[in-house]
């Protein structure tokens, strides 16, 4: 994550998103980045907290890996 990498260890121009939108944090990617609003509407038809994608049942964490492959991005 931008976020982690520069605000930590000052790796990379920002901690800026591709999208421009926000600053690259697994939240941002999991809730709100438009560049993978379609994945997330594909995925998750209801709304979902972040701490239920990365902390819920099996059937959350399964949800949430297939939105980390499709999309190409590592949480």
């Amino acid at each position: 994550m931008n976020h982690h990498l520069f605000t930590k260890f000052r790796i990379g121009q920002s901690d800026q998103c591709p999208c421009q939108t926000g600053s690259m944090t697994t939240e941002h990617l999991l809730q709100t980045c438009p560049r993978h609003d379609g994945v997330r509407s594909q995925i998750w038809a209801e709304a979902t907290t972040v701490q239920g994608k990365l902390y819920g049942s099996l059937d959350d964490l399964q949800r949430t890996a297939t939105f980390a492959r499709r999309t190409g991005v590592s949480i």
